[in-house]
């Protein structure tokens, strides 16, 4: 059996020593590596959600009144629907002033100017604040966009009566307070019907 000498006993021990030493630099040299990346992440993350708020601040008024635009049309297609079951005649009608509000009426025959008071309540009350307000007609020919209505009628049979022409194409348009002051019109939303059956798009 050969001998074990202290010098061999202490070269082992050294070896060992050095090993656990690479390997302890090696976990140290990951973990800065991990911060590194980390700090990088954040920076960037930084960088860009302050850069966004900018934007996010402007086209703010265009998502709530695509919102409310969307809930309308919601409400269109329901009220279209209850006329079809029916088989009657019913009107959304806007609220004169300043307030953005809309009542729904059962009328005999969209010629009829009055009717049954079915509903009546604000566009989308989560969606929509103080500050948003309905194109009227007339402003809207002044701003260039002809075909805002206040007001549209469904017949279960006729189907929808918008104007005199059939196949015509009218809307309402939602508007901040501000932007219509200030004749703003990147942030308007339009919801477009066309047709006896009022197909429903968005502008």
């Amino acid at each position: 059996m050969v001998p074990i000498h202290d010098t061999d006993v202490g070269e082992e021990r050294w070896s060992k020593s050095e090993w656990e030493n690479y390997e302890l630099w090696e976990k140290v040299e990951l973990r800065l590596k991990r911060q590194k990346r980390l700090w990088v992440f954040a920076t960037a993350a930084t960088v860009i959600f302050f850069s966004a708020i900018p934007t996010v601040v402007d086209r703010w008024p265009k998502w709530k009144t695509r919102s409310a635009a969307r809930y309308l049309a919601q409400e269109i297609n329901r009220m279209k629907r209850v006329a079809s079951i029916e088989r009657a005649s019913y009107r959304l009608q806007f609220a004169e002033g300043a307030k953005f509000e809309y009542f729904i009426e059962k009328v005999k025959d969209c010629k009829v100017m009055s009717g049954a008071l079915v509903r009546s309540l604000p566009v989308n009350s989560i969606a929509m604040e103080e500050g948003y307000t309905l194109i009227p007609p007339k402003t809207g020919q002044e701003l260039g966009i002809p075909g805002l209505i206040h007001s549209f009628c469904y017949d279960y049979l006729a189907g929808s009566v918008i104007s005199e022409y059939p196949n015509s194409v009218a809307g309402f348009g939602i508007i901040s307070v501000k932007d219509l002051a200030e004749k703003r019109l990147d942030r308007i939303s339009l919801l477009l019907l066309s047709g006896p059956s009022a197909d429903v798009s968005f502008d």
